[in-house]
């Protein structure tokens, strides 16, 4: 006699055996007909296991079994790892459209959540003793999974807090609201470590509750956007802008005024109350009017400002392939000094060169030149 189940699998299994043939016969989709074809070989398949295991019944006449039986074995307990299980399977499915990150995160909540499932099945039937099954779970899943969810926890708390830190509308408000909760982190670990008597759920349900804040004040933050922060550029884009004048740009902000004793500089070139002059390496004599620097070499320049006020230094180049229109330097400050590394393209007799009037250094507002030679 047929149990109730195989009974319900075999009439499941002959309704879709009857919708596969009228689907074949009436409409002759081949991707249609396929599905509807595996899936009445599964319910068939399933329903040859349930009249051969005969819904796990066992005889009325058959006591010895009676404690063996399915129903007599303890009920599973209560998991969240299916239902883990499932987001995973949704945040796949959307990465697929949105993003994949999502992917790679559903990706690994499947992986870590059918992990647990796994684990949480076996423990469970390494005996009849519910807490034995805690302790021997425990001994092995402890030791990964408190390291995995610090690291997580601590990753969540960072991230939050720099959330928080680029939407705070200034520098100046980041620094208040930081101040103000580390005194309350400080006084609320005072309060703590004087409650001796603190029982470990108000501890949880402390921490709790800050993890909330904090994770909703992130949230909060990084709906909102970052602040606006100001783009400095450097004097490498405002000279191809050809910004290089006397005005401060801000590049200018806080410009180092001195250079590292081992520059290897291929000159030193200075403004005083004579006008613009250079020194070589390993000559004492100042020279004017003209300088000769190789091709295709890194020249590094330096100049300094011996004038009561501050000055730009430009490398006027010219616009051959591989180089820019010009160069310049940060505004330098009286006593100043800075580098600029300058590598010439082309030489002084190309055509484009010479079109554009020849390679020099100047000073921004001043009438000074010195002629560079490039071979």
């Amino acid at each position: 006699m047929f149990t109730t189940g195989s009974k319900l699998l075999f009439g499941a299994s002959g309704a879709s055996l009857v919708g596969t043939l009228l689907y074949g016969v009436l409409i002759g989709g081949i991707m249609g007909t396929v599905g509807l074809v595996s899936l009445t070989a599964g319910l068939i398949f399933l329903a040859g296991i349930n009249a051969f295991i005969r819904d796990a019944n066992v005889a009325a006449d058959d006591v010895a079994r009676f404690s063996g039986s399915a129903a007599a074995t303890p009920r599973p307990a209560s998991s969240v790892w299916p239902i883990g299980v499932a987001v995973g399977g949704v945040l796949i499915a959307l990465g697929v459209v949105i993003h994949a990150a999502l992917t790679i995160i559903g990706l690994v909540v499947v992986l870590a959540a059918s992990a647990e499932w796994l684990l949480q099945g076996w423990a469970e039937g390494a005996s009849s003793d519910a807490s034995h099954n805690r302790e021997v779970r425990g001994r092995l899943a402890y030791t990964a999974e408190m390291p995995v969810a610090a690291a997580i926890g601590l990753g969540l708390i960072v991230f939050m807090f720099s959330r928080v830190m680029l939407g705070v509308p200034t520098k100046s408000s980041t620094i208040v609201a930081f101040s103000i909760v580390a005194t309350i982190v400080l006084f609320g670990g005072a309060v703590i470590s004087r409650a001796r008597s603190l029982s470990a759920s108000k501890m949880f349900g402390l921490f709790s509750i800050v993890s909330v804040v904090l994770l909703a004040g992130g949230a909060v933050a990084g709906l909102n956007g970052e602040r606006e922060i100001e783009e400095h550029h450097t004097t490498a884009h405002y000279a191809e802008l050809d910004k290089c004048g006397e005005e401060e740009i801000s590049a200018d902000e806080h410009a180092s005024q001195t250079v590292a004793g081992k520059a290897n500089s291929s000159a030193e070139v200075t403004l005083d109350e004579n006008g613009l002059s250079y020194v070589r390496p390993g000559l004492e004599t100042p020279q004017t009017g003209m300088i000769q620097l190789p091709r295709s070499n890194a020249n590094n320049i330096l100049f300094r400002n011996e004038t009561a006020e501050p000055r730009r230094f430009i490398a006027e180049l010219a616009e051959v392939e591989g180089s820019p229109a010009r160069l310049c330097t940060a505004l330098i400050e009286e006593g100043g000094v800075q580098l600029l590394t300058i590598n010439y393209a082309a030489p002084s007799f190309d055509p484009a060169v010479e079109e554009s009037g020849g390679y020099a250094f100047v000073v921004a507002g001043l009438d000074d030149r010195i002629e560079v030679v490039v071979p």
